[in-house]
């Protein structure tokens, strides 16, 4: 069967911010973080904004991808910027009806007031944007260098005190260089599992094109499954948790307030890795782990930490080597279910991207063999918690002089600056926090903490490995693992499209 475009919706992709659903285009990036000081100025200066829609940021990448076919080497410019507002924000703007809608809530009390859902730390021990630096927008600003932001800076939002608001904070982000580029800072290929979009452009192209529509059509890379664009953008059909396989349309994902259609949410975290600390960790849990039926090496643990090999290559596909063929960017680093590893033996439960996508688990099923039917609805309930996550690094690459000393210089921070989108806040990031990463018994009982972004007040938490040599369920090592990934400050914040920004 090939893939249908005709039954998808079309979306409306001058009215959507472009770093929703293709996402900004990259090397580079600003984030800068405001509040609003004259409303009748900032509603002007607003409504002037050439703020980057979807359809310029799909053209760009067009352009991107017909020169790399061409073998042209030299950089396009592809300057990106977007604007989002706290509820603080769009109250100030005089936003109508914000303060009733019960999917509003955690929008309305904003991130500070959710630590302990999300075990983070008390805001007041923030780095950023804690109770003394409230903020009301953020400026997205991206590029292929810093001075093509900076360029845009001048042109569209300089200076700031004639435009109606004032700079809080900032945050600059870049993709690591060659060859670690697109990893983050432990070393292990980052972004990878992005989901696909359902859905085509007004000029009948497909969002995300499929790289095998007749045998795969509901994927648009091999094992990238393409849902339905209401979970990540408000006014479209989303995922449906009662479907009897994923594909099943669900309910429109309604906007809580009119102006909200074609809109999204953007949930904002610094999280600062401690790099040489954690390469020190993976050593130490190697040497308790290893057995003489299951050796561990510490390119191993770490594999079985994040669920991959710093290449790429899924733990489940290769459980005790690296194989790099199935690495980032062979178009095989997904193709991948959890199906043929129900006990956990190739690929530990607590396993970063296990816990952040469970992908065909059964959570809390603890048959081995469970029928087709469990199996599909499980995944269609898992596809329901997706994000459209949008993330880069920060800070130096790590030093010589560190890494001989196993320890972070605290005045040479480094980490990822976490950015998704959502139309939920509850159901997709604060749940896959809560109920993924964070519960020791997801997804199976005594799995453990995810030890990558889980939280916890506790110095260190439970994590079960795998045993991928003996393959038997009871070799698997219970480890204590402590915390490499310190959240310092976030924020959430709503996307509207440049339709409802003209008229603020």
């Amino acid at each position: 069967m090939s893939r249908n475009l005709h039954a998808e919706p079309e979306l409306a992709t001058h009215a959507i911010q472009g770093d929703i659903l293709p996402g900004l285009l990259k090397k580079d990036e600003v984030l800068l973080f405001f509040t609003i000081d004259n409303v009748a100025t900032f509603r002007t200066f607003l409504h002037a904004l050439p703020v980057t829609s979807m359809a310029t940021a799909l053209e760009q990448r067009e352009e991107v991808a017909r020169r790399k076919a061409a073998g042209v080497e030299t950089l396009l410019p592809v300057p990106g910027l977007n604007v989002a507002f706290t509820y603080a924000g769009l109250t100030k703007l005089e936003v109508n009806g914000l303060d009733t809608p019960p999917e509003l809530a955690e929008f309305r009390d904003g991130m500070g007031a959710r630590t302990t859902v999300l075990a983070d730390p008390p805001d007041t021990e923030w780095a950023i944007l804690g109770p003394t630096q409230s903020v009301d927008g953020v400026f997205v600003l991206t590029g292929a260098s810093p001075a093509e932001i900076a360029d845009t800076i001048a042109l569209h939002l300089a200076p700031v005190g004639a435009n109606g608001w004032s700079l809080v904070h900032e945050e600059v982000g870049t993709v690591r260089p060659d060859p670690v580029k697109g990893h983050e800072h432990f070393g292990y290929a980052d972004g990878v599992s992005q989901p696909g979009v359902r859905g085509r452009t007004p000029e009948g192209k497909p969002v995300t094109p499929s790289v095998d529509p007749a045998g795969h059509p509901d994927q648009g890379e091999l094992g990238q499954d393409l849902l339905w664009p209401g979970e990540f953008v408000f006014g479209y059909l989303g995922q449906n948790p009662a479907g009897p396989k994923l594909t099943a349309k669900g309910p429109k994902s309604k906007p809580p307030v009119p102006m909200m259609k074609n809109g999204a949410f953007l949930v904002f975290r610094r999280l600062v890795q401690s790099v040489p600390e954690f390469d020190l960790a993976v050593k130490s849990l190697a040497a308790v782990a290893t057995t003489a039926d299951n050796v561990v090496t510490p390119e191993l643990m770490g594999a079985q930490l994040v669920g991959r090999w710093k290449s790429g290559a899924p733990l489940v596909l290769s459980p005790t080597a690296d194989n790099p063929s199935l690495a980032e960017g062979t178009g095989a680093e997904n193709d991948f279910e959890f199906g043929k590893d129900r006990e956990g033996t190739l690929c530990p439960f607590a396993a970063h991207v296990r816990k952040a996508y469970p992908r065909d688990d059964t959570p809390f099923n603890q048959d081995p063999d469970p029928e087709q039917s469990v199996v599909n609805k499980a995944e269609s309930v898992t596809q329901t918690h997706r994000m459209m996550r949008r993330g880069i690094s920060f800070g130096p690459e790590l030093s010589h002089a560190e890494a001989l000393a196993g320890a972070s210089d605290p005045a040479q921070p480094r980490g990822l600056l976490f950015a998704c989108y959502v139309t939920s806040i509850a159901d997709q990031f604060e749940f896959v926090q809560q109920a993924w990463a964070d519960n020791a018994n997801f997804a199976q009982p005594g799995s453990g903490v995810d030890p990558i972004i889980g939280q916890s007040a506790d110095p260190t938490t439970p994590f079960r490995g795998a045993a991928p040599v003996s393959l038997d369920p009871d070799d698997r090592p219970q480890l204590s693992v402590s915390h490499f990934v310190r959240m310092e400050g976030g924020q959430y914040f709503f996307a509207p499209s440049t339709t409802a920004l003209r008229t603020l």
